[in-house]
């Protein structure tokens, strides 16, 4: 078995097509299917089923997708582990952020890549934080930045902060007149939220379940960016963290006031895989994101 067929793999079942991963990889469809074949006859399984309309994986290939992409990233990460001993940084880390987080997080992290490690190359994914921790498992990532720390068996994580939940409206909406509401007011406001029981959902469901009070939860949406547009156009609002909506909040768009009475607090960790080494461009690109700090209208309860 050879690393190039288990990209060739990872590159068929990305775009779904033979011929479009032969143009990718400057190659012949010919060679590609060859390639493909062969990994099949190794492994005695089939891997995708072929139509006239392109390949889609079987069960088989399913399971072998993220061992493969394991593998392969294992390999490129070779150059970085062997840069440590001529004193360089170099090779690709795999961040995966949650989305209301990404912003300015990573162009923090991408300004300081480039000054201080032009050799390296980041892989940015946003993920739920069930997503990241999977891909932490299983080696899909080398850094996750999420919203609950993960099992110590998946991933050796640390707190880097936590922010006020806010409940967010459209601009001018009544429910965020004042700079704070009192959480017992959530149980007569509308709510669209994450699908997903995300960390900031959970805190709110656990806090409401405490008081014996039920949420008007009316939409669930997997989108955070979509939430946003519902709630900047409507009558709904929502409860997010300030990094979710600062921006839409001081472009006018939206509206926040700080929950209080109990306050809630959304914390942020940093997390590493734990079944692998962090090479030394992992370990530097850690650091970076250990030191950032949240802008200070992240932590205030309206921005200036």
């Amino acid at each position: 078995m050879e690393l190039r067929e288990l990209q060739l793999f990872l590159d068929v079942a990305a775009t779904g097509s033979f011929s479009r991963t032969a143009t990718l990889a400057m190659t012949t469809q010919s060679t590609v299917s060859k390639s493909v074949t062969q990994l099949e006859t190794e492994l005695g399984v089939r891997l995708f089923e072929r139509t006239g309309r392109g390949a889609t994986l079987t069960a088989a290939g399913r399971d072998l997708l993220p061992r493969a992409e394991a593998l392969v990233a294992d390999a490129a990460r070779l150059k970085g582990w062997m840069s440590e001993r001529r004193g360089a940084v170099s090779g690709t880390v795999r961040i995966a952020i949650q989305p209301g987080l990404s912003w300015p997080l990573v162009e923090v992290v991408l300004a300081q890549t480039r000054t201080r490690y032009p050799d390296v190359r980041l892989q940015i994914t946003e993920g739920t934080t069930h997503q990241i921790e999977e891909w932490l498992g299983d080696g899909r990532c080398d850094i996750g930045v999420l919203s609950r720390a993960p099992a110590p068996g998946i991933a050796d994580s640390r707190p880097l902060f936590s922010v006020p939940l806010l409940l967010v409206s459209r601009a001018g909406a009544a429910h965020t007149a004042r700079a704070s509401v009192p959480f017992s007011r959530l149980a007569g406001i509308d709510l669209v939220l994450s699908t997903a029981r995300n960390g900031g959902r959970v805190l709110v469901e656990e806090e409401a379940s405490r008081r014996g009070m039920a949420l008007r939860v009316v939409l669930e949406i997997n989108a955070v960016g979509l939430i946003k547009r519902v709630v900047a156009s409507g009558d709904l609002c929502t409860v997010a963290a300030w990094p979710t909506v600062y921006l839409e909040v001081a472009r006018g768009e939206l509206a926040a006031a700080r929950l209080v009475s109990p306050e809630l607090r959304h914390t942020y960790h940093l997390a590493l895989a734990a079944r692998r080494h962090p090479t030394p461009a992992v370990a530097c690109i850690a650091e970076q994101i250990r030191a950032f700090r949240p802008p200070p209208d992240w932590r205030a309860t309206q921005p200036a």
